[in-house]
């Protein structure tokens, strides 16, 4: 199911076919069960063709867009209760109280899910246990908010109905306002289309329960006729799922393009008018004996929503920023400032780390010690810029001559190390000394001056002479200084005859 994605022109055409038949149905059938049963199935069919889209869509991409399509399942599936239940009742000729909730309310529940989605997010810092509660924050609104909705509305023959159907649309036109928020302020990526198609299926759903509430209210001859329309909520659905496709992974981090502080400000304002909804539907309408209260009601919402903002952004900065200057200082700590090649303190842990090793599972590693030869004059002669310059070219030649598993670290000065982890033999030491003498021997062109510099190498093989750190890179060492001794541009394997 996942693999069939049809072209936008076709699922658009499949979703006209099926109310093309839905309206030549409702006229060809006449008023009678038959007609009642076809409507029915049909209004069926195209919600469970929606919930299918949706878990199709799910299947295409993990994270957060598969979160996204599994809400929207669950909001038609909770319509999907509500079509099932009226059509049980109606073929069973069950007689449904005008003030039963059940099974109507779910219509409403559908706002719980559609919520939720709203504040998704890409940021992998949010904790699964803090998603949670905020899920839980909009699904009690929302329930309430709708409940509340649902009883002012049982009455259809109440004189401000008209007042009842502009809080209904309001409630509705706040999840639109939000979806088109996150649609504009987004970054660019899987969530910024996810957002533009769930601000498309708002914006259809509120205008037919506009239509459709008008009129049951108002046009009771043409009340079977507009019902009909709620069949395009569904395939608005169903042509927005299957006809999604996944984005291509983007490098590097998304930047949004709204701040921090003010997405925060969109969702606690949010979260704020929820609150507000369910005070005006709980007194059923303010009369002016309660507007004063639900003023202040409403500037203590707000004001909490923006102080509330402020202080959760100015938080996060915080440690944000805190978890960047530690990263810093672990780096500093850690890593030649120059080079970025690992300093003393970090090599000598992984040779540890390597020994360690090696005695586990008795196979030999090799210390590489080496010293630029003719590096002083060059930065006597030409200044410390390009003897710095110098040495980070070296190291980066080095380094790409070196495998990923061992370690190039810079002990300071024109001073380095190269720790060879699973040594195959002695000979693979010097053969890997003798490439990197290669490498550097070739020129060095740095800001109009050609500078040609060697290197003293020094080799230290464990567990074969030192089975300890400081041994071992006492051996690579008096190995380098023996070849100084002898005019440098050489390597040499330790031997106990060095002392």
């Amino acid at each position: 199911m996942s693999s069939f994605k049809p072209s936008n022109l076709q699922a658009i055409g499949v979703a006209v076919f099926i109310i093309v038949i839905q309206r030549v149905g409702f006229m060809v059938l006449g008023p009678g069960p038959t007609r009642t049963l076809f409507l029915d199935s049909l209004i069926v069919f195209s919600n469970c063709a929606a919930i299918a889209s949706c878990f199709a869509a799910s299947m295409r991409r993990g994270g957060v867009s598969r979160i996204f399509w599994l809400l929207f399942a669950s909001a038609f599936a909770m319509q999907l209760v509500a079509d099932v239940s009226w059509a049980y009742c109606r073929y069973f000729h069950i007689q449904v109280p005008d003030s039963a909730l059940f099974p109507s309310l779910f219509y409403r529940l559908y706002a719980g899910p559609m919520a939720i989605a709203l504040f998704l997010s890409e940021d992998t810092r949010t904790s699964k246990l803090e998603s949670f509660f905020n899920g839980g924050i909009v699904v009690g609104l929302v329930g309430i908010t709708m409940y509340q909705l649902q009883m002012a509305e049982l009455s259809a023959h109440d004189p401000r109905l008209w007042q009842q159907i502009t809080i209904g649309t309001g409630v509705n036109l706040i999840l639109v306002l939000g979806a088109l928020a996150r649609f504009v302020f987004s970054a660019r990526g899987n969530l910024h289309g996810l957002f533009a198609r769930q601000t498309i299926y708002l914006l259809t759903y509120v205008g037919v329960a506009l239509i459709t509430s008008i009129g049951d209210a108002y046009f009771a001859e043409i009340d079977a006729s507009i019902d009909l329309i709620w069949i395009v909520t569904y395939l608005t659905g169903a042509v927005l799922a299957i006809t999604w496709n996944p984005t291509l992974a983007e490098h590097g981090t998304p930047v949004p393009r709204i701040s921090r502080r003010a997405s925060l400000l969109c969702f606690n304002l949010t979260l704020a008018v929820m609150v507000l909804g369910c005070t005006v539907l709980g007194l059923m309408f303010a009369d002016s004996s309660r507007l004063v209260g639900l003023l202040a009601i409403s500037v203590a919402l707000i004001s909490y929503a923006i102080r509330g903002s402020l202080l959760q952004d100015n938080q996060e900065k915080y440690l944000a920023a805190l978890q960047d200057s530690q990263a810093q200082l672990h780096r500093q700590a850690l890593y030649d400032e120059l080079t970025g090649l690992p300093n003393r303190r970090l090599f000598a842990e992984r040779l540890s780390q390597a020994l360690a090793v090696a005695r586990r599972q008795r196979h030999s590693i090799a210390l590489v010690y080496f010293d630029l030869d003719g590096f002083k004059p060059v930065n006597d002669r030409l200044g410390h810029t390009i003897g710095d310059l110098l040495l980070n070219r070296a190291a980066s030649r080095m380094l790409a001559r070196v495998r990923k598993s061992d370690t190039l670290a810079r002990m300071g000065g024109d001073e380095f190390t190269l720790l060879l982890s699973h040594l195959a033999s002695e000979e693979h030491a010097t053969l890997v000394a003798k490439e990197l003498l290669n490498t550097l021997a070739e020129p060095f062109y740095l800001e109009g001056h050609s500078i040609a510099i060697t290197a003293s190498i020094g080799i230290g093989i464990s567990p074969c002479g030192a089975t300890d750190s400081a041994r071992l890179i006492h051996e690579a060492d008096s190995a380098m200084y023996a070849v100084k001794r002898t005019g440098g541009n050489g390597a040499k394997l330790y031997s106990p005859e060095l002392g």
